[in-house]
């Protein structure tokens, strides 16, 4: 959903016969740039340049926007090139999530997307436009494509308190914490502040009948 929303953000902003996009990210996020007829580029693994090789590089001075999320193939060459576009044209730095983690196993967690942001947002001293998760933003964007929704009705259902716990309270919904992914019980006690509306075991918990779901709290 961060890379439809990103794509639908760009569509409504951006002079695509003009402006360009450079993109750190994996193959996915491209298509879907793509079928919203939205060309970028920088996928993939590139040529490491030395510190002094980037004295002579020439800034594209069409690059306005810079996307930065996960990608195996990330490097200091690509955060440098990012880093010009933005520092020299002013591009704008677009974060699609800012997921810490990726849980990879019941016990293990890896650095996630914030990980690639935080380096780039540290040197420019700026934070990135958030398109996904937890920023209200991605909320405001789904209903102007597929209308508004009642509020009263809607309910942010996901396993990472930071990104889909928090982006349920931004927009003013029902949040419901599920225990099998970045989340453990452990963790809940450790969060702080305002609490889900609900917790699961597990997705397999819900029912249709949202009343009639198995909740371990709630």
């Amino acid at each position: 959903m961060p890379a439809v929303s990103t794509a639908i953000y760009l569509k409504n902003k951006m002079n695509i016969n003009t402006e360009k996009v450079f993109l750190i990210a994996q193959d996915a996020f491209k298509t879907t740039l793509e079928e919203h007829g939205i060309p970028s580029f920088g996928l993939g693994p590139v040529g490491i340049k030395q510190v002094h090789e980037w004295g002579d590089f020439e800034v594209d001075k069409s690059v306005k926007y810079v996307i930065v999320t996960y990608d195996p193939y990330y490097c200091h060459t690509k955060l440098t090139e990012a880093y010009l576009y933005i520092k020299e044209n002013k591009a704008e730095f677009i974060a699609p999530d800012c997921d810490n983690f990726f849980a990879v196993s019941s016990t293990r967690k890896v650095p996630g997307s914030l990980s690639m942001q935080a380096g780039l947002s540290a040197v420019l001293e700026e934070k990135p436009r958030i398109m996904g998760k937890p920023d209200p933003l991605f909320f405001e964007l789904i209903q102007k494509e597929h209308g508004e929704m009642n509020l009263s009705k809607t309910i942010m259902i996901g396993d990472n308190y930071n990104t889909d716990i928090k982006f349920g309270f931004n927009c003013g919904i029902s949040t419901a914490l599920v225990l099998t992914g970045n989340t453990k019980p452990e963790d809940i006690a450790s969060f702080g502040g305002k609490q889900p509306d609900f917790v699961l075991g597990g997705l397999g918990d819900i029912n249709d009948d949202l009343e009639n779901t198995k909740f371990l709290r709630g």
